[in-house]
């Protein structure tokens, strides 16, 4: 290396994700120096088991000695070394397909290889998993990001959601909130989901009182960026059916799964939505609505 180019790349950082190519649940996202090697990049990220390993494409090409330069931003992939007539190939090679969940039901999941060019927004339109009224919709991955208009071909071999498109209409004032507490000493803002002194989820506790949570109450998380708010249930115990619990869904930005609640409708004449007093009457009919 020249000198000209090691002063280029000092103090500067590549990006890379690494998936484990036999295990692919295993994912790790490491910043290195530049000027290292993608072998350097999957030993700091800790996926490499032992010294004989390679790291690959998602075509199956070995570049564990290539500069992480070369790979920035992409996803490759570590695997066990195998020579065969001198050339290293993975035992299993990594799937090159996507595969798309919807967030009313995760059990309907299709696998899509995306076509040469397609954003992930095209290749989820050929998964199926769009709504069939004309709403809406958008794909985020498992952090909740919206994940539209990326280059498919860098998503291969992810897990992504396919739901109704992200609301940021409405909000609760964190000042707001200081009034609720004091009826539910629970209730916190969902750490990550408040900007600018305003909360968008909301967890709360919710006492059980016919025994059908796991622990006596009921964990809940409250979407109020929308009137009337949303509300889902974490710790229903296992087998028990609730006549408020209508579905499972995916919690709106987080790759939680969990019961959606059917709580009616509440008329509040009186009341400003995403109020101190608007928190507390949904709060209350919730509790209402889990201990019939």
């Amino acid at each position: 290396m020249n000198r000209a180019r090691q002063a280029d790349q000092e103090g500067r950082t590549v990006m890379l994700t690494l998936r484990n190519a036999v295990d692919q649940t295993r994912k790790v996202a490491v910043e290195v120096p530049a000027g290292s090697t993608v072998r350097d990049a999957a030993i700091e990220a800790g996926i490499a088991q032992g010294e004989s390993f390679d790291v690959f494409t998602a075509e199956g090409r070995a570049v564990t000695r290539d500069p992480v330069d070369d790979h920035g931003e992409a996803v490759l992939y570590v695997g066990p070394q195998k020579v065969a007539g001198g050339a290293m190939q993975l035992d299993e090679e990594p799937t090159k397909a996507i595969q798309f969940v919807s967030v009313y039901d995760h059990q309907v999941r299709n696998d899509v290889v995306p076509g040469e060019g397609q954003t992930v927004r095209q290749a989820a339109e050929v998964a199926g998993l769009t709504p069939r009224d004309g709403s809406q919709w958008q794909v985020f991955d498992d952090l909740g990001v919206v994940v539209d208009e990326v280059p498919a071909a860098d998503m291969v071999g992810e897990q992504l959601y396919v739901g109704p498109e992200a609301i940021e209409a409405g909000s609760v004032a964190m000042s707001e909130l200081r009034r609720v507490w004091s009826d539910y000493p629970s209730l916190s803002i969902v750490r990550g989901h408040h900007h600018n002194q305003e909360a968008d989820l909301l967890s709360v506790r919710i006492p059980d009182r016919m025994g059908r949570s796991k622990d006596g109450t009921y964990q809940c998380v409250m979407d109020v960026r929308k009137d009337p708010p949303d509300f889902f249930v974490l710790n229903l115990r296992k087998g028990i059916r609730h006549p408020r619990v209508y579905r499972s869904a995916r919690i709106p930005g987080s790759s939680t799964d969990s019961g959606v609640v059917c709580h009616g409708s509440l008329f509040l004449p009186a009341t400003d939505a995403f109020s101190s007093e608007w928190v507390l009457a949904h709060l209350n009919q919730m509790m209402s609505a889990l201990n019939e």
